[in-house]
């Protein structure tokens, strides 16, 4: 997790082409994750009730379905435990698989690399130095929510780039280079670079490896562009996979949201999390769990490990330690528009 870019992007049609915000044509009709969704959606919205715009209601129970395998996208070293470290641990100590994939390392923080270093004009090495610290803190943390090593991916794509893979630098003839790392390539050798057409190649490779039934991704309005992209990508992804019938129709889709100008408020751990409102962040029905105190222990325990992160970003973090954890169910339609980008 790193800070919002200076400019907040709130919705989607902030942060998308605008071939997304107006399609050329309806989105395909075919059964599948976003049709799925569609149904769960009518079906819990009937079952809460009509609720009238600006109030709130209780979110519905998530129910994570028997034999669950889950994958859960982070965009960077803590978000895993941000949006479900409690979920997480639960998940572990019940014995079914979870893998976490990270889509950077966190490296493109310079206010964090400056102060872990006191470099007030960090370099390169700096900077590739701090993601090895953070993906160091990510194996820590991992251990707190039941997780080894080995149920850790590490992507190293561009820290702050995420946006301009998708809209930029999507052909693998054109790869990025990031500002900070001056790298264009990924560490892991296997011929990927900073573009998109490999970096949903590689989402596609976890996905289809590990096979989850359900996959947890950050909120595509989540006003952080690494966040939101993240999801475009994992959303890409698993579309094609779903059409190509590699993957089943029927994975649930969860997303957690981090950043946003007005949410979470501030509050202590007896404060119960409240999904933020539907003007703030539309197109979403949030869904909630309630955390045993050992869950949020650990969740607060794995959060503990960032040390690089607590100067700045503790307050931020500590919001997000609460009795319960949100996740969102997005509108089938704008799954379909994200699929349809590229």
């Amino acid at each position: 997790m790193r800070l919002p870019a200076p400019r907040v992007q709130r919705r989607f049609e902030d942060v998308v082409p605008e071939r997304l915000q107006t399609p050329s044509r309806l989105p395909r009709a075919r059964s599948g994750f976003a049709s799925l969704l569609g149904v769960l959606l009518v079906a819990a919205a009937a079952a809460l009730g009509a609720v009238p715009a600006g109030t709130r209601s209780r979110p519905a129970p998530l129910v994570i379905p028997p034999g669950a395998r889950v994958l859960v996208i982070a965009p960077h070293p803590d978000d895993e435990t941000i949006g479900a470290g409690g979920l997480i641990l639960r998940l572990a100590r019940r014995g079914a698989p979870v893998r976490i994939v990270f889509v950077t390392n966190g490296d493109g923080y310079p206010q964090a690399v400056a102060q872990d270093f006191h470099e007030q004009k960090p370099r390169d090495t700096d900077y590739l130095e701090f993601g090895e610290l953070r993906r160091r803190e990510a194996v820590a943390a991992a251990r707190h929510l039941g997780l080894h090593r080995r149920d850790l991916v590490f992507l190293g794509f561009p820290d702050g780039g995420l946006a301009q893979l998708w809209r930029d630098h999507w052909s693998r003839t054109n790869p990025y280079t990031s500002p900070y790392t001056k790298e264009d390539s990924p560490p892991a050798p296997d011929g990927a670079e900073y573009d998109g057409q490999d970096l949903t190649s590689l989402v596609a490779r976890e996905l289809r490896t590990f096979r989850p039934t359900v996959v947890v991704i950050p909120h595509p309005y989540d006003a952080h562009l690494d966040h939101a992209t993240a999801s475009y990508f994992v959303i890409d992804a698993l579309d094609a996979l779903q059409a190509a019938h590699v993957l089943s129709e029927h994975v649930l889709v969860l997303t957690y949201l981090v950043h946003n100008p007005v949410w979470p408020s501030a509050g202590t751990d007896r404060d119960r999390l409240a999904p933020p409102s539907r003007q703030n962040i539309p197109d979403t029905l949030w869904t909630e769990t309630d955390l045993a105190p050992a869950e949020l222990a650990a969740k607060e325990g794995a959060l503990g490990e960032y040390r690089s992160q607590l100067p700045m970003l503790g307050d931020l973090l500590r919001r997000f330690c609460r009795p319960n954890e949100l996740y969102g169910r997005v509108k089938s339609g704008l799954l379909d528009r994200i699929a349809e980008v590229h």
